[in-house]
């Protein structure tokens, strides 16, 4: 991550605040209960997930039953309304089944022998996002980890403790390397309450973008269709433009000259001479030298005076 010592120092001052207000801290649980719930968790309030969860508890009898349950019926037991229930109602039932073709029953001593990379490696495979590999694998095999969402990612966005346009995988390390194993359960717990506490200023944030990206998309197309009218508008008046030309063309081509015109006689004689070879031209005599032709004078009469 970029600056990262800057925001390390900006986290440990956002954990020390935290701590001063500390709730309850989450307790170890069953692998697979911490599997579901923190599914449930991911972009949600704790107070929903755990709404949900006892929901599911309620419906069914046991874990297996929830596992050999279409996702139809887990979504509906959730509530239609939940943050994307039924992707998480069917991230739900693909792991639960996932673990079960592994060992014909939902057990998971399997996965305490794996490595900690290998055990979250693991649970991605299973078809589960990165915020609950992170739970299961910091809750229930105390590997070391801090269980990211996008929603977390966006209060410590918005709040300028991380830098701005980083994904789950950036901001997963960044926070693994400055927290320590030990005291990444109780960060765990810090962090779901201050989301939990951001989320009406993140409502607020997410209201202001959604108007704000609507203005820019209703700019965007008035600038489309001022650009598209200008095109048409150009269009339109140079087909105008050549059709009165053409017009105009027309009109002068259609008049003829007038079939006795000076004109049109030297271009009918030239056409009746071509190809014609012209006569010798007879030479005029000119008068010997010293002559000179006698001058003819016209005879004038005088009225006579009466």
């Amino acid at each position: 991550m970029k600056n990262a010592k800057s925001y390390e120092k900006k986290i440990k001052k956002l954990l020390g605040s935290l701590s001063r207000k500390r709730g309850g801290e989450y307790e170890p649980t069953d692998a697979i209960h911490t599997l579901i719930l923190s599914v449930l968790q991911a972009d949600a309030s704790v107070k929903l997930a755990d709404k949900a969860m006892v929901a599911l508890e309620k419906e069914f009898v046991d874990f297996n039953e929830l596992r050999a349950s279409p996702t139809k019926d887990v979504f509906e037991t959730i509530g239609k309304d939940y943050p994307s229930g039924h992707e998480k109602s069917e991230m739900i039932v693909v792991a639960l089944n996932g673990i079960f073709l592994r060992v014909n029953c939902l057990a998971t001593d399997y996965m305490a022998k794996m490595t900690k990379r290998d055990l979250r490696r693991h649970l991605l495979e299973l078809g589960l996002n990165p915020y609950t590999a992170a739970c299961v694998t910091l809750l229930s095999f105390d590997g070391h980890a801090v269980p990211v969402d996008e929603t977390l990612i966006e209060c410590l966005e918005m709040d300028g403790y991380i830098y701005p346009g980083s994904d789950i995988n950036d901001a997963q390390g960044f926070l693994e390397r400055i927290i320590s194993q030990k005291n990444a359960p109780a960060v765990h717990a810090l962090f779901r309450q201050y989301v939990d506490k951001a989320a009406k200023a993140l409502a607020r944030k997410h209201k202001a973008d959604a108007a704000r990206k609507k203005a820019e998309q209703l700019a965007a197309q008035a600038a489309a269709e001022a650009a598209k009218a200008k095109v048409e508008a150009k269009a339109k008046a140079k087909a105008k433009a050549k059709a009165k030309s053409k017009k105009k063309a027309g009109k002068s081509a259609g008049r003829k000259k007038p079939a006795g015109s000076v004109a049109a006689k030297r271009k009918k004689v030239t056409k009746k001479r071509a190809g014609k070879v012209p006569r010798a031209s007879k030479k005029k005599k000119k008068p010997a030298a010293g002559k000179r032709k006698p001058v003819v004078r016209k005879k004038t009469t005088r009225k006579k005076r009466r």
